[in-house]
């Protein structure tokens, strides 16, 4: 595990990797320092992801402020405090826990996909500690007239986890039956636009040993089909995340790729006409992990509208 990962490219130059112990768990997380009065940076990752997600923004983000993006248990190579313990509402604690235990008293938090949920979720129960809301292709409840429009293979992944036990079945005969390389070469197909330009090899070259470990370790698949099933039954039973979408009171931007296979126009449209004062930043010709496939794109819109300015997206 790196300790400085300008070891391993020097785009990364002054982000390390931690342990850090939440609620005497050991918990991994990549840090950058910045501005000691800015506002910490908040960067929580999406279902299946790890902090490696944001590696190519975290020096940009540093410059407003310090920057903590952890790997959320369950995922990368924090193991989580017993099995299965990374559902919606475990990983709510954990960020509630990590913001306290760390000393922070007010973040921005980004959020992408599920980690747009739960970042919706937190800033919705605990207002106190976010000052400002970044939610990235978050997963929000999309309109149930429009279900049509959801991409097949969107369906083919995730409807199964309705029926518990079917989704999880069905996902490991994949898992267990593809290399690292293949495992996360279907994933890049899936979550980057159809034209997008692939990852660069450093950063590619990250996801496919995530993807490595991942296989050596069996909490990973049984945190991923835990967090899976948490997710579809919070979006279809979508009380809880619409009531909290409505209590946000930190300003709030939302970030779509408008090439997301994931999460389609409905759900920025349907969350956009409950919520009409939130910002709208559409990166167009993007999928749904803006801040790895256009990372100067990401902190060009984020970084303008955290600071009051209008975004210019290129």
């Amino acid at each position: 595990m790196e300790r400085d990962w300008g070891e391993r490219d020097p785009a990364w130059a002054g982000i390390r990797s931690e342990i850090v112990w939440v609620s005497n768990v050991p918990v991994h997380v990549l840090r950058a320092d910045g501005p000691t009065a800015g506002p910490t940076q908040l960067l929580v990752h999406g279902l299946g992801g790890a902090a490696i997600n944001w590696l190519e923004v975290i020096r940009g983000l540093s410059e407003r402020g310090p920057v903590l993006a952890p790997d959320l248990p369950g995922f990368g190579r924090s193991q989580p405090a017993r099995a299965r313990a990374s559902r919606i509402e475990h990983n709510l604690e954990f960020l509630a826990a990590l913001i306290r235990g760390m000393g922070l008293t007010r973040v921005e938090v980004h959020g992408n996909s599920m980690g747009g949920m739960l970042s919706t979720l937190l800033a919705a129960e605990l207002p106190q500690f976010v000052s400002r809301l970044v939610l990235v292709d978050p997963a929000l409840p999309g309109p149930t007239s429009r279900l049509r429009e959801l991409d097949p293979e969107t369906l083919r992944r995730f409807a199964p986890f309705v029926v518990p036990g079917v989704g999880e079945r069905r996902m490991m005969r994949w898992y267990a039956g593809s290399t690292p390389e293949e495992l996360f070469a279907e994933t890049e197909q899936y979550i980057l636009a159809e034209e997008a330009s692939p990852l660069r090899p450093s950063l590619r070259a990250v996801h496919v040993e995530n993807t490595a470990y991942g296989k050596r370790h069996p909490w990973r698949f049984e945190s991923y089909a835990a967090a899976t099933n948490s997710v579809v039954r919070l979006l279809v039973n979508r009380r809880r995340l619409d009531d909290a979408l409505d209590r946000i009171t930190s300003p709030t931007l939302l970030v779509w790729g408008d090439q997301d296979r994931l999460i389609g126009r409905p759900v920025i449209e349907r969350a956009l006409a409950r919520r009409p004062d939130l910002d709208l930043v559409e990166l167009d010709g993007i999928g749904h992990v803006p801040m790895l496939e256009a990372p100067d794109r990401y902190l060009a819109a984020v970084s303008a509208w955290l600071d009051g300015r209008v975004a210019e997206v290129a």
